[in-house]
């Protein structure tokens, strides 16, 4: 009984696309602020505005509370701060900058009124990425976590009438910004995975009547068929070393875990339960966690990428599906039959903790350092996605202007 419903939902999954409405621009909004982070005023910086960028970074990581720069009143990069305005801000630290053949900026400490780091980025085509790199040396140097600001998201929109959708493979700035459309089709487009390098995504199409699994060079433009297997071809996950590729296919009458080398040779069976075994994802060069119903019912599972019986992981909660693994965080969807919420497990405590709100959330990926979720979920009858910290305390939403987002994937760290 279960297994049919299992089926019936993947189905369903695919058959969503069929009946959906999107342009390429977002919606952005911080829904929730923090006020038990690290206080930190961002100064405006001069000759800039990229301040603001630099403070929205830092507003939705979800570990810092950042005060109004009013209250320290102008301020230079350079310049000596009086000890009355330092102890007044209420701030540990004060950010101070300015543009100028590129981005300059200091950490200031207040309890010293002392500099604490100072950097310099270079002139950058996309002004936006200069203050994402701010962003992230801020965050390095006050958490210890390398910053992941400066990446990108990929996700699938889709607009227009039921029977007659557009759908398109959209990659923007990790915040939403300058969104490119990298394909657009009459047909579904689902699961974008991007390549360790940046350069490339891998991506489920219906564009020739059945799934089949493409990679699209960015930067080329170029695509290519990888694989189009009788039956489902599902879920495509890079391995870290970007030589292989791991997917789920039904060519033997049931869902399983399969790799193949990108260059499509080598196609090999990961899995052999009479399960369903899909949403592969790499925890490491020689690990596999998917999602299968082997136990009665989906929860995650680890298996050695040469193959044999899975071991479980999650015990806590009926369902767990769609793992996305950073180190030692799996993220995952988590539900009873009749809710699902994001969910973020440590690996080796198996600790769970409730990321999101919803009850029909979805598709949750961790940004390369693993200090946010990326998830899909729906909104007054729309889709939409959500940017979520970690440790759940902030949240900013993307939603398109007209139309549905959905099946989000975050990038790599860039170069």
């Amino acid at each position: 009984m279960y297994k049919k419903s299992f089926a019936a939902t993947l189905f369903l999954l695919f058959s969503l696309l069929l009946s959906l409405t999107v342009r390429a621009e977002l919606v952005i909004r911080i829904t929730d602020g923090v006020r038990d982070g690290v206080p930190v005023i961002i100064a405006p910086f001069e000759g800039s505005d990229l301040a603001t960028i630099v403070e929205a970074d830092l507003a939705r990581s979800g570990r810092f509370t950042l005060i109004d720069a009013l209250r320290a009143g102008p301020l230079q990069m350079g310049q000596t701060i009086p000890r009355e305005i330092l102890r007044n801000t209420g701030a540990e630290y004060i950010v101070t900058g300015r543009e100028a053949g590129g981005l300059e900026f200091e950490i200031i400490t207040v309890a010293t009124g002392q500099r604490a780091a100072s950097f310099r980025i270079p002139p950058h085509p996309n002004p936006r990425r200069m203050a994402h790199k701010a962003a992230d040396l801020i965050f390095e140097r006050l958490t210890g976590i390398k910053g992941a600001f400066d990446t990108r998201i990929a996700y699938i929109a889709s607009f227009g009438p039921p029977q007659g959708q557009t759908y398109q493979l959209i990659v923007a700035d990790a915040d939403g910004f300058n969104p490119r459309t990298v394909l657009s089709s009459g047909k579904p487009i689902m699961s974008p995975a991007w390549s360790p390098d940046g350069r490339q995504l891998a991506y489920v199409s219906f564009e020739t009547g059945q799934s089949a699994i493409y990679i699209q060079d960015l930067v080329s433009g170029a695509k290519r068929v990888l694989t189009e297997e009788p039956g489902m071809n599902g879920a495509p996950a890079w391995s870290p070393d970007g030589s292989r590729i791991a997917l789920s296919l039904s060519e033997a009458g049931n869902a399983d875990i399969y790799v193949i080398n990108t260059n499509g040779t080598g196609l090999r069976q990961i899995t052999t339960s009479r399960a369903i075994d899909t949403e592969p994802a790499w925890a490491n060069a020689n690990t596999i966690v998917y999602t299968s119903d082997q136990g009665g019912s989906p929860q995650l599972y680890r298996t050695s990428v040469a193959g044999g019986d899975g071991t479980r992981m999650t015990f806590s909660g009926r369902y767990n599906s769609a793992p996305s693994v950073v180190g030692n965080e799996v993220a995952m969807v988590s539900g009873d039959g009749n809710r699902f919420h994001i969910a973020l497990m440590n690996a080796s405590s198996r600790q769970v903790s409730a990321i999101s709100r919803g009850s029909v959330d979805e598709s949750p990926v961790l940004a390369p350092n693993g200090a946010m979720v990326l998830y899909a979920t729906r909104n007054g009858g729309r889709e939409i996605l959500v940017v979520a910290s970690a440790n759940g305390k902030a949240r900013q939403t993307l939603t398109a202007e007209m139309g549905d987002v959905r099946d989000p994937a975050w990038s790599p760290y860039l170069n």
